[in-house]
């Protein structure tokens, strides 16, 4: 049975309890965990409530949202919460979520569109920017940033789509910001995500749209994780 959460940070304490029943094995790998309408009960709050704290949970795949289903635990849910204690970091710093959520929504659009259009020499300049960052070493600097944020705008620009580039210029204030908090972050967790963007162009080079969508969400999710935990 939950205890009814305080009324102060509701998101986070229900994020806390359902981490913990988890943890606990209330729910195994597989299993369907109630819907929206009893949490919000058991937990005294409101379904909208509840409902971020099971989108916090699902974006890092602890939980599994399958169409007209439920909800569900995923099977690589405790090796997810050993891995990150970071969701307990979410209450100040939700709005990264949801610039996440954005991201891997707009983004992802942007690589099908670069994967079914974008050329051959298109490519090539992803390629170089590739090639730069590799140039520019592991060192964290704001140079090294700014090749990093090269690698997605170009992307954007090879999509064809000059709203795309619009709609991922709309958010570059709040990009830069999360950007910058990279600074502090350990040298080799840095160099593991240069390295993905590497990964991501290979998949488009080879015409892969899904297993660069995939690599795409990775990154982007690795790297807010990075900023939430920092």
């Amino acid at each position: 049975m939950f205890k009814p959460v305080s009324r102060t940070n509701l998101h986070e304490d229900v994020l806390e309890q359902l981490l913990l029943a988890l943890k606990e094995g209330k729910w195994r790998p597989g299993e369907k965990i109630p819907g929206e309408l009893a949490l919000a009960k058991d937990f005294q709050v409101s379904r909208n409530c509840v409902r971020e704290a099971l989108k916090a949970l699902t974006l890092f795949r602890i939980l599994e949202a399958k169409a007209g289903q439920g909800t569900f635990v995923s099977g690589d849910a405790l090796r997810q919460i050993a891995n990150n204690e970071l969701v307990r970091h979410i209450r100040d710093k939700a709005s990264l979520i949801e610039l996440a959520e954005v991201r891997i929504i707009l983004e992802s659009h942007i690589i099908e569109m670069v994967v079914e259009r974008a050329g051959d020499e298109d490519l090539e300049k992803l390629r170089k920017i590739v090639d730069e960052e590799k140039r520019l070493g592991p060192g964290l600097t704001e140079e090294t940033l700014r090749a990093r944020a090269k690698f997605h705008e170009t992307m954007a620009e090879l999509s064809g789509n000059s709203i795309m580039v619009r709609l991922l210029h709309s958010i570059k204030a709040e990009l830069d910001a999360q950007r910058s908090r990279y600074l502090s972050m350990p040298e080799e967790r840095w160099q593991r995500m240069m390295n993905e963007h590497e990964k991501i162009l290979g998949f488009i080079m080879e015409r892969n749209a899904e297993k660069a969508k995939e690599a795409l969400y990775n990154h982007l999710v690795n790297g807010m994780e990075t900023v939430l935990s920092s």
